[in-house]
């Protein structure tokens, strides 16, 4: 078997990645707690390994300990959490499309743990420069993509296409009226 490609940290990024990173492709291995600790000791680069280099020996008894060490060092890494309200701070810019501020607003809405759909969904309302057509969009939010999709595409075409829309949905109405009425009629 092959040994599996460890991640590696200099000090920089989320500490908690790397750990959980370097957990789940060891637990692959089935080793002991001491050869985690060795092992996890590989993959520091940088000042990372010179603080790992600096620990009293004998002062790590577990992996569990090491990890909490390590997380303690590099705690100020740890990116501060996201809460939804800070949804409301991305507005869509002069001159930006509506796709391009959707995508910006969902990468924002994306680093947001238990996000509060109600919240973005108003956030995203008032962001917009489109009030009128996000209204439109959001009121089908409960109904599949592909209708979404294609109810969208309503609305971004021009107004000759719509007024040819509701000249057929019209006549389609009209027909089906029809059909009734021939069902109505007693049969002889």
């Amino acid at each position: 078997m092959k040994l599996p490609v460890l991640p590696t940290f200099n000090g920089e990024g989320d500490p908690r990645d790397h750990t959980s990173r370097f957990t789940a492709t060891m637990g692959l291995l089935s080793v002991s707690d001491a050869i985690l600790c060795r092992v996890f000791s590989t993959t520091l680069t940088g000042t990372a390994q010179r603080w790992y280099n600096k620990l009293k020996p004998g002062s790590i008894k577990s992996f569990s300990s090491l990890s909490t060490e390590f997380l303690n060092r590099y705690l100020t890494n740890i990116p501060a959490k996201t809460i939804t309200s800070i949804l409301r701070s991305c507005i869509q810019e002069e001159g930006e499309t509506l796709r391009s501020y959707i995508e910006r607003f969902n990468k924002q809405a994306m680093k947001i743990d238990n996000l509060n759909v109600n919240m973005a969904t108003e956030a995203l309302r008032e962001g917009t420069r489109f009030g009128k057509l996000v209204d439109k969009l959001l009121r089908f939010e409960g109904r599949d993509r592909k209708n979404e999709r294609h109810r969208r595409a309503k609305e971004i075409r021009g107004p000759k296409k719509r007024r040819a829309m509701t000249k057929e949905k019209k006549e389609s109405e009209r027909t089906n009226q029809r059909k009734k009425k021939m069902k109505a009629l007693p049969k002889y």
